[in-house]
């Protein structure tokens, strides 16, 4: 899924010692005084694609593979899958990632992943580094980390231990590589010193244009 892969490699959405919760702490209808991401075509920035070269100003249907961009509508990132060998129909599919931008110091990006049937939501501290009267039209974004990352080679019943050892309040370690949050005052907090403990976790985007493609 060219568009959705792209989102993952930029926030490494499923990472270790991450923060998860299985309900949405962040909803839309409460966070009016955030800042908004504008609507239309973005391009996807991290160290994978960082060499790659392309003309955005054509549509992204052209775009070479090594690009990868997102479309923002709303309250969702919609990823197109480009049809696959044997497709008959030629025809893709569009996927929806959910997302809430939430107000705070610095502001959290909430994004709802589906997997198996089961929703599964990923938080992530946003910094704007571009905007106009339309919103925010460039950032940057990190993980919000359950604390502090374990020793190299921590173990916890004999089993490598990629989560903290040391959550933060309001979080708790719920397996080997995660933790969950017991509301969004805990997420808020976390957000800051998590941009120093993601190292090179994470990535940006930049706004390209209001209309796809």
């Amino acid at each position: 899924m060219r568009v959705l892969l792209g989102l993952c490699l930029v926030l490494l959405l499923g990472g270790c010692n991450r923060v998860h919760s299985d309900h949405p702490l962040f909803f839309a209808e409460t966070s009016t005084g955030a800042a908004k991401l504008r609507d239309g075509v973005w391009a996807l920035q991290n160290d994978d694609n960082a060499d790659c070269r392309y003309d955005a100003r054509k549509p992204v249907t052209r775009w070479p593979d090594c690009a990868d961009w997102m479309l923002v509508r709303g309250g969702e990132i919609l990823g197109y899958d480009r049809p696959g060998k044997g497709d008959v129909t030629g025809a893709g599919e569009w996927t929806s990632l959910p997302f809430v931008l939430a107000d705070g110091a610095p502001p959290v990006l909430q994004i709802a992943m589906t997997e198996d049937g089961k929703v599964d939501y990923q938080f992530f501290g946003v910094e704007q580094t571009a905007g106009d009267s339309a919103g925010v039209t460039a950032f940057s974004a990190w993980p919000v980390m359950c604390g502090p990352p374990p020793p190299s080679g921590a173990m916890t019943d004999g089993k490598r231990r990629y989560v903290t050892l040391e959550p933060l309040p309001g979080l708790t370690v719920v397996d080997e590589s995660s933790c969950t949050a017991v509301d969004a005052t805990a997420v808020r907090n976390a957000a800051g010193p998590s941009r120093a403990w993601a190292g090179d976790e994470g990535g940006g985007a930049r706004w390209i244009r209001d209309t796809y493609p």
